[in-house]
């Protein structure tokens, strides 16, 4: 059991401690606050640490050209659905779907044996009617001469005379009914009505087929021609006989404006314009997609600028990167743009942009505005940059 005389010194003791610890715990929380701020001090970035830019210089302009194509298609010049004029059952099908033929060829028969039973009908009648015409002018000539006897009245050679017209006339009749039905075994075959191709043939050998029913879909292999469907202020920018130069997947050909419609079309709103292709062309086949330029000037202020020149902002506006020196060493700034058109490659802009700016065409999301870069020597045209010549 310790003595009177140590408490007071094991008092003092623990006191002490009590202001100690707290002190040393100040004086290490400070050292640790210094020496953290000491390891977070920004040094001024070195040449070796700047980033290389490739910049461009902006050209200011008064006008655009706003660039547009329109999609048309090739167009055969005659295209036809073909039937027969009669009803029956087809007995041959002597075409299919893309054969080529001539104007005259036959392309399918009807049964016709119902109309050439009628026609021998008719030759039948025809040859009794030819004999009773024989008969009735054999008879007016023994009226003539017994009437010139006196021994025939002349009411007799009137019934003579008119048995004998009614005769020639029953034989005109059965010639005309056979010439009628003539035709119609004519139209038991479906001739070609021009050169083509055949397109789609839509009934087999042994359909019943009524008048007038589609067999099959002709279309004209000679010249084709295409066809536009264009806004009218587009339109009336043409005229008739004017030349155009129209374009494929593949290749170009040449083309004559041969009609512009003169009212707009219910469903799209559009005027046609219709192309006659010229006569080489014969390598597009109906169908197949043409397009027409039919860019216009537009005028508007502003600048040409790649587009991968631009960074996204807000409220629809771009920024642009453009290099300023200041301090002798070159600094970012960013610039609000508005586009005003825009194609694959470039940009028509305006906004806080003077001519002969020097701005940042390429690696932009790399940057940050105020951040300073070292600026390449090759300074690139908007030209050479679109067409990679660099």
């Amino acid at each position: 059991m310790p003595s009177v005389s140590q408490l007071p010194q094991s008092s003092g003791y623990k006191k002490y401690l009590i202001w100690v610890i707290p002190f040393i715990a100040l004086i290490a929380l400070v050292v640790l606050m210094q020496a953290s701020g000491n390891g977070q001090t920004e040094t001024p970035p070195t040449d070796a640490n700047k980033l290389l830019v490739d910049v461009m210089p902006i050209e200011w302009h008064n006008s655009y050209l706003q660039k547009r194509l329109v999609v048309g298609s090739a167009e055969a010049l005659q295209t036809a659905a073909i039937g027969f004029d009669l009803a029956g059952s087809v007995i041959d099908i002597l075409v299919d779907e893309g054969q080529r033929v001539v104007k005259g060829q036959t392309l399918a028969k009807l049964d016709d044996t119902r109309l050439k039973a009628q026609m021998h009908e008719l030759s039948a009648i025809l040859n009794r009617a030819k004999s009773e015409a024989n008969l009735a002018e054999l008879s007016l000539k023994r009226v003539v001469e017994l009437v010139n006897r006196k021994l025939e009245s002349a009411q007799r050679l009137d019934e003579a005379t008119e048995s004998l017209n009614a005769a020639k006339a029953f034989v005109d009749e059965i010639v005309a009914r056979q010439q009628s039905l003539q035709v119609e075994l004519n139209k038991t075959q479906l001739f070609a009505p021009f050169n083509g191709s055949v397109v789609s043939r839509f009934v087999d050998k042994g359909t019943v087929v009524g008048v007038g029913q589609k067999l099959f879909t002709l279309q004209q292999n000679a010249q084709l021609e295409a066809r536009f469907a264009l806004a009218a202020d587009y339109a009336n920018k043409f005229s008739v006989n004017q030349e155009v130069t129209l374009s494929t997947e593949s290749h170009q050909v040449s083309g004559k404006i041969k009609s512009i419609a003169q009212q707009r079309r219910l469903d799209t709103r559009t005027v046609d314009v219709i192309t006659s292709l010229e006569q080489a062309n014969l390598a597009i086949l109906p169908g197949e997609l043409l397009y027409m330029d039919v860019s216009s000037e537009i005028t508007a202020q502003g600048f040409w600028v790649p587009r991968k020149a631009l960074v996204s902002g807000v409220r629809g506006l771009w920024s642009l990167f453009a290099v300023k020196a200041i301090d002798d060493e070159y600094q970012l700034q960013a610039k609000l743009v508005e586009m005003i058109y825009a194609d694959d490659k470039k940009a028509f802009v305006r906004g806080a942009l003077q001519e002969g700016d020097v701005i940042v065409y390429q690696g932009v999301q790399r940057l940050v505005p105020g951040q300073k870069v070292l600026k390449s020597d090759n300074t690139h045209t908007l030209a050479s940059i679109l067409l990679g010549n660099f």
